[in-house]
């Protein structure tokens, strides 16, 4: 497996840590019995940071498919190389950082994981194009 792919791999799984985040804040606000039910009440009084997570999750699942079409395309036509690597690790860590930083509140370096996310798509971009 190729360093892209695994950071797409690791991108993918990091999904599921997304996924259970907010649901655990949630979970603990309403108690076992809503999670084990149909879940027809929506929280509302529940911890900032897990609206943040949600919004977090959601973010990265916008996302997720136009970093993997890019990173898969770099694979598929053969264009990948050590600066696609390097440009996945780098999408990978501050994508986990964009969703950290959100999730946790830091205003300032969410904005600049994401725009070091998107500088790693485009790099990777150019590879495949030039």
């Amino acid at each position: 497996m190729t360093v892209d792919l695994g950071c797409l791999l690791a991108l993918a799984l990091w999904s599921l840590v997304l996924n259970h985040t907010p649901a655990i804040g949630k979970i603990k606000a309403m108690g076992g019995e809503w999670a084990m039910g149909n879940r027809d009440e929506t929280p509302t009084a529940v911890a900032p940071w897990i609206g943040r997570a949600d919004r977090a999750q959601r973010n990265h699942h916008d996302n997720l498919p136009m970093l993997a079409i890019v990173i898969l395309i770099a694979h598929i036509t053969g264009r990948h190389d050590s600066t696609t690597a390097i440009a996945s690790a780098v999408i990978l860590v501050s994508r986990v950082g964009h969703s950290l930083s959100y999730i946790a509140g830091i205003t300032q370096l969410r904005p600049l994981c994401y725009l070091v996310s998107l500088l790693g798509m485009f790099t990777i971009v150019k590879t495949i194009v030039f």
